[in-house]
């Protein structure tokens, strides 16, 4: 069931899929002053979800959720940021979907899984978004490499 204010989740475009994503946590610390330091193209915060602003200990686990992109890591980064999913939004699961709800109240499909380990996973991400003021990420990477990264996001919405 939707909420009247939001809209139907939409297939993200065809042409944005990545190759490959995952559930994945840091610490706040390594969060804010590592990751969050990088130099990455596209990025943006919500008001107030830096985990210092949100008074969150050093030490209490973000939970993220990283795309790897392959070859569409900057359009998909440039396109969330048009987004402007900082503003209001959140990533949340949905009956085997992950659902990012955007500024303007859109909602938008960016993966679907039908694993049980998978959705064991996405119980574990929500459990740590309710245990730190719903503080998470959203990381897009164009490889597995763990060296370069395209967008980051930075979140505190609930999305609904």
């Amino acid at each position: 069931m939707f909420s009247k204010s939001l809209s139907p989740p939409q297939p993200l475009p065809e042409n944005l899929w990545g190759d490959r994503w995952q559930f994945v946590s840091l610490p706040a610390e390594d969060l804010e002053c590592r990751l969050w330091e990088r130099p990455i193209p596209v990025r943006d915060a919500a008001p107030l979800a830096l985990p210092s602003q949100q008074n969150l200990d050093t030490n209490v686990t973000i939970p993220g959720l990283l795309i790897n992109a392959g070859r569409q890591a900057m359009g998909l980064s440039r396109w969330l940021s048009e987004q402007k999913p900082e503003q209001v939004a959140a990533v949340n699961l949905e009956l085997g979907a992950i659902i990012l709800t955007t500024a303007q109240r859109e909602r938008w499909i960016l993966a679907t899984y039908q694993d049980e380990i998978v959705r064991e996973a996405g119980q574990t991400f929500e459990s740590r978004k309710a245990e730190c003021s719903n503080v998470h990420f959203l990381l897009i990477q164009p490889d597995d490499s763990g060296i370069t990264y395209t967008g980051l996001w930075i979140l505190n919405g609930h999305g609904s």
